[in-house]
């Protein structure tokens, strides 16, 4: 394989591409690329945590319900979550590796005075990844014969630390705000068109990367009338990812090129309400209306390649992916003074359009069904557990699909998560 001299000209990068390079470090129980939730506690009750919650998960949802922490808490949480995925068109039908994921969070909260609390935390915000191994694609959608093989590999995570100040205004009335670090990394493995010629073309292989630094904010409102119902609301702000990185493009019959990639993404803005009515013993029922503002970062994406000796090639990308309206209803019956029961479900239509589904990236899930447990160890001490199962979902890539692979192709995603949580309370 000979050293390119010059570089390859990419016929208009497909929408693909850019999906690819959402993707990430780990993968997540999801609604979009968003996390149901960030603790076993939220997740038995479908991740509802905007106008209910005393743990330290609520710093990245709404950090005014910081105010219910009663003195000082410490909590840990760990999910682990097993994907089942897979990609059927011409030339493939296969199901992904099996990897379990392991995601972590913590947070520590202490009040300072009757109308103060402070916390810190760390959370995985969410993402999403796959990994296919060798796929094969077929050349003759590019005027060349047979099939070869590409890697077809994904990973996009965005983490984050936040500290948090809850204040209480008035009675029942509360705000709060989580100024956060972000940091966003991804990688992504796939094949997409070279031009060779005035007329010839064939499949290469993409392999970039990037990381980044970046600051938002969480500003929450939350009014309790004292125990029987209460409501919150939570806004982000949006968060650049200018992912900086390498990239390594190959074509069988031109080489192999290495340079450097900057591609502009970001995590989105959102706002959240919710609600809660406590019926005593008939247990407590909670809902949320969620809106993620994906189109900021996903319906269009920059990209910049720059190749030694060779001008930079900026091109944007065209996704398409939708702003996202989530619905969820989760209920608490408390079985006896020490364990309480949960359960709740999980609505947000696929923001992927048909002309932008590919083999690896498939935040496409978008029913959840969760349940969970809650045991209270005398005063001090607090176990959480709870599972969620993403129902299967497929979808259908367009027939004028712009990667010629993904037309007509079938892409699916479902899963399952577990979450326990230990709490120290004093």
């Amino acid at each position: 394989m000979k050293k390119v001299t010059q570089q390859p000209r990419l016929s208009a990068l497909p929408a693909a591409v850019g999906l690819a390079l959402l993707t990430a470090t780990t993968a997540y129980a999801n609604d979009g690329m968003e996390n149901i939730g960030f603790s076993a506690k939220s997740m038995g009750r479908a991740g509802t945590n905007i106008a209910v919650g005393d743990d330290a998960s609520v710093m990245n949802t709404n950090p005014a319900l910081l105010a219910n922490i009663a003195e000082a808490r410490a909590d840990a949480n760990l999910e682990m979550m097993f994907p089942d995925f897979g990609y059927r068109n011409g030339v493939n039908d296969t199901d992904g590796k099996s990897p379990i994921y392991v995601i972590p969070s913590m947070g520590y909260a202490k009040r300072i005075n009757e109308r103060m609390v402070l916390g810190i935390a760390m959370f995985n915000e969410g993402g999403t990844g796959t990994d296919y191994g060798v796929l094969n694609v077929d050349n003759s959608r590019l005027g060349g014969s047979g099939t070869s093989g590409v890697e077809h590999f994904s990973q996009f995570g965005y983490m984050i630390v936040t500290p948090t100040v809850a204040y209480q205004i008035a009675d029942g009335l509360h705000i709060g705000l989580s100024p956060q670090i972000g940091y966003g990394m991804l990688r992504m493995k796939m094949p997409m068109p070279i031009q060779t010629g005035p007329s010839s073309y064939e499949f290469g292989a993409v392999d970039m990367d990037g990381t980044d630094v970046n600051f938002r904010a969480k500003l929450g409102l939350y009014y309790n009338n004292g125990g029987r119902y209460g409501f919150g609301l939570a806004y982000t702000t949006k968060a650049a990812i200018e992912a900086d990185g390498d990239v390594t493009v190959t074509s069988p019959s031109m080489g192999v090129m290495r340079g450097s990639s900057l591609m502009k993404v970001g995590w989105p803005s959102s706002l959240k309400v919710g609600a809660f009515y406590d019926a005593g013993p008939m247990g407590r029922i909670t809902g949320e209306v969620q809106r993620v503002n994906w189109s900021e970062y996903y319906d269009s994406i920059p990209v910049t390649w720059q190749f030694s000796g060779m001008p930079a090639q900026s091109f944007n990308m065209n996704i398409g992916m939708a702003d996202q309206t989530a619905w969820r209803v989760g209920y608490e019956y408390p079985l006896n003074p020490a364990i309480t029961l949960r359960a709740g479900w999980v609505h947000g239509k696929n923001p992927i359009p048909s002309t932008g589904i590919i083999a690896i990236f498939n935040p496409i899930v978008e029913d959840h069904v969760t349940f969970g447990l809650g045991y209270q160890g005398g005063k001090n001490f607090e176990f959480n557990m709870a599972v969620v199962r993403g129902l299967k979902n497929t979808v259908t890539g367009a027939p004028n699909h712009p990667f010629p692979d993904a037309a007509n192709s079938q892409t699916d995603m479902a899963f399952w998560s577990m979450a326990v949580q230990l709490s120290y309370k004093w």
